[in-house]
């Protein structure tokens, strides 16, 4: 029985154990750092030991690999890192010329090697670069129910975007946070911009307004009627040209019927008898 509990206990000091760790473990605070493309990334190495020490930069995510390591042994660095890594005498490691490809995971491992036995200090990073957002245009769509408008921005990531409105009267106000807006009906005259924006960068667009498509549609108006009016002209052209045609085949007829009746002539025989004889021409106009 005594046997029996000593296990339990063992059982349950190492279970106790675990939850300790696996708490302190998940207590580790990441540090976020936003940096723009080209720029330099410092990060601290916060050394409390004496003179032995070891220091470890990791690279966690999205692949495992030491990138440099120095302090008690030989200093080591990556190949891939050896120009744009730098170790600082003020408690700092600096990566030179970050890129978009440097965003992930970073970890720094810190092991004293004194009389006592210490833990690791680990101290995480989550580098995120970014390119800087452009300025964003914006495409007037005109349609014969609603007109729209679209926003695109041709630099930036990680780039979100949202619709700012100004009316005739009245302050502006923040509207939506899609690339393309609908103009619902009454807001024609109201000006519009397209905000764009990332952890590190924002830009504005120029103001807007419908005034394009209301020129279209005064345009497409006097196209209509300058169309419907020729189109009219024509007909009635056609008509009196018809109606020409129609009269000249009947004066034609006429003509030709009393040309006829004119041309009746009487042949006399040489012997005295006299032959009606009827001739008919018909003189072509």
């Amino acid at each position: 029985m005594c046997l029996f509990n000593m296990k339990m206990l063992t059982l349950l000091s190492v279970f106790n154990l675990l939850i300790l760790c696996g708490t302190e473990s998940s207590a580790i605070s990441t540090i976020i750092i936003n940096a723009t493309v080209g720029d330099q990334v410092l990060f601290p190495v916060p050394v409390h030991c004496g003179s032995q020490y070891e220091v470890a930069f990791l690279l966690t995510s999205p692949i495992n690999a030491k990138l440099a390591s120095w302090g008690f042994g030989t200093p080591h660095k990556h190949a891939l890192y050896e120009k744009r890594l730098q170790i600082h005498q003020n408690a700092s490691l600096a990566l030179q010329k970050v890129q978009i490809y440097d965003t992930g995971l970073y970890e720094i491992h810190i092991d004293c090697y004194d009389t006592a036995v210490m833990e690791t200090t680990k101290t995480k990073f989550d580098l995120q670069v970014f390119e800087p957002v452009s300025k964003p245009l914006i495409t007037i769509n005109c349609s014969t129910k609603n007109a729209s408008l679209s926003c695109c921005v041709s630099k930036g990531t990680n780039v979100t975007l949202y619709w700012e409105i100004q009316p005739m009267s009245g302050p502006s106000d923040r509207i939506d946070d899609k690339a393309e807006l609908v103009i619902s009906p009454g807001h024609e005259q109201d000006k519009y911009t397209c905000v764009v924006q990332n952890p590190i960068s924002n830009a504005t667009s120029d103001l807007q307004t419908l005034e394009k498509c209301n020129d279209q549609s005064s345009t497409g108006f006097v196209l209509y009627i300058s169309i419907s009016t020729a189109t009219v002209l024509l007909f009635g052209l056609v008509i009196i040209i018809f109606i020409y045609i129609a009269k000249l085949t009947t004066d034609d007829k006429g003509n030709n019927t009393a040309i006829e009746k004119w041309n009746e002539e009487t042949c006399h025989l040489s012997d005295g008898a006299i032959e009606a004889t009827y001739i008919t021409r018909i003189r072509s106009s």
